[in-house]
């Protein structure tokens, strides 16, 4: 081969092996974050709910056009499009949070699909009480599921991050030193977190759950919403043996993207995982208002007691 064409082909070669890597360095490391003063990625701040979308395949209903005032709207969706949000807030989103299992479904035991279908039809009941109602924890990743007053706020410190969340007010400590979990005979609520950084992304491993809360659920129900129209996100229950995987990215000084895999042997049939566009930047004046939760509210007094009021 003569040296012209020897030359072209190694220019070629070296063209197609930049246009191909390119678009993957641009997806992985585009954007670099701040540092705080001791070098961590800084994430510090107060934070509006991220993109609203359902978090699985509707499992009851197709999707279309449904009006505000339907049960099923409100059950689909977590919460409905604000009018008067900030112009940075993203469109709603119909594609599932579920990013696995490929269908976008919550891959439960058939023993789980069917107690989770006894919560869903049984909303009336007690026994099957969201236990956010009665003023539970949240849980992981639920916690960080998109409502419509819940915000956060990040604190960093050397060896550590804290996220104060406006709901139930909720705090969690994740040492980042390398300690190990609490022993398992210690549960709660949010589960025991450990965290890493993976270049910009914090990682958060959260164990030692009590069993009493949901992995995720609905936020704010409305009094008299029929149980049997839920067909996204409600009623996911976990054992005490449940393991949350979360990762927070940064993606631009105002977004960080939230994605969380979840596995519980003795609900799930596999591993999960969610991701969405879970924390936008809240104005400079934002602040963390007073969030009370009161056990014994209205309908919820009557179920637990059996009392009617006038």
């Amino acid at each position: 081969m003569s040296r012209q064409p020897l030359l072209s082909v190694i220019a070629l070669a070296t063209f197609i092996t930049v246009a191909f890597l390119v678009p993957l360095a641009a997806q992985e490391g585009e954007y670099a974050p701040p540092r705080t003063p001791w070098g961590d990625p800084d994430l510090r701040g107060h934070y509006l709910p991220g993109q609203s979308q359902p978090l699985e395949t509707p499992r009851l209903e197709p999707w279309g056009d449904v009006q505000y005032t339907e049960h099923n709207y409100t059950f689909s969706r977590f919460f409905r499009p604000d009018p008067d949000a900030p112009a940075g807030r993203r469109e709603r989103n119909r594609t599932p949070m579920i990013i696995d299992p490929p269908d976008g479904r919550v891959p439960l035991q058939d023993w789980a699909a069917t107690r989770r279908d006894e919560i869903m039809e049984q909303q009336e009941e007690l026994e099957f009480l969201d236990p956010r109602v009665k003023c539970l924890p949240a849980a992981i990743p639920r916690a960080h599921l998109p409502v419509g007053y819940n915000t956060y706020q990040i604190l960093q410190v050397p060896g550590a991050v804290l996220i104060l969340y406006e709901w139930n007010h909720h705090s969690r400590y994740i040492p980042l030193d390398g300690r190990p979990h609490l022993p398992s005979a210690i549960k709660l609520g949010m589960g025991d977190p450990r965290g890493h950084w993976e270049g910009n992304t914090l990682v958060v491993e959260s164990t030692n759950f009590t069993d009493n809360t949901w992995a995720v659920g609905h936020g704010a129900p409305p009094e008299g919403a029929p149980g049997n129209s839920l067909n996204s996100g409600h009623g996911v229950f976990h054992s005490g043996a449940l393991r949350v995987v979360e990762r927070f990215t940064p993606v631009d000084e105002n977004t960080i993207n939230y994605e969380a895999t979840i596995e519980d042997p003795n609900v799930f049939t596999q591993p999960w995982t969610l991701r969405y566009e879970g924390l936008v930047r809240a104005p400079e004046d934002h602040i963390l208002y007073e969030y009370a939760c009161h056990e014994g509210n209205g309908r919820n007094l009557k179920l637990m007691t059996g009392t009617e009021f006038q």
